[in-house]
């Protein structure tokens, strides 16, 4: 019977890996999602991987060729437990497919684990520690937040990866 597992690629060779797998006969899955990126006054968005230099394979372990992913060109090594490769509940990789949009890529909304009014942690920057009430994603996939700050609450706009659970 089929299970999911995770490989770790090489930095930046997800889609190489991807591809290499797949040509040997290995179902893979790269959850990816539109990222905006700015560099040099230019803003555009790119195809980014959501689990950076991760990817899930499903195969048999009583007859698949497994142990050949880590010779696999972008592989750096199969997540092991021991001797055997730790395995992923296939409901998360339904859950990750399911909300994939119509070209494959997951829209970082259907990720937000937060709801409006729930206390959150800034983790990153000046405001690092700081509790704040998530109030929404925007469109450029950042969290609003109202930071209690002085005596008033006040809008801030932060990176989504910069917030935790308070």
């Amino acid at each position: 019977m089929k299970q999911w597992f995770v490989a770790h690629t090489q930095p930046s060779k997800e889609a190489l890996a991807e591809l290499e797998l797949s040509q040997q006969g290995f179902e893979v899955y790269l959850p990816r999602y539109q990222k905006v990126r700015r560099h040099a006054r230019k803003i555009d968005t790119v195809l980014a991987p959501l689990f950076p230099r991760y990817l899930f394979l499903a195969f048999d372990l009583t007859f698949d060729q497994w142990r050949s992913v880590n010779g696999t060109r972008g592989i750096s090594y199969l997540l092991m437990n021991t001797d055997l490769p730790i395995s992923v509940p296939d409901l998360i990789i339904k859950k990750l497919k399911a909300n994939e949009d119509r070209e494959g890529n997951l829209p970082l909304s259907s990720l937000v684990l937060f709801a409006k009014g729930d206390k959150v942690r800034i983790a990153e920057g000046t405001l690092e520690g700081q509790v704040a009430s998530f109030e929404k994603l925007d469109s450029c996939q950042r969290v609003q937040l109202l930071l209690n700050f002085l005596g008033r609450e006040t809008k801030v706009s932060l990176p989504i990866y910069a917030v935790d659970v308070a």
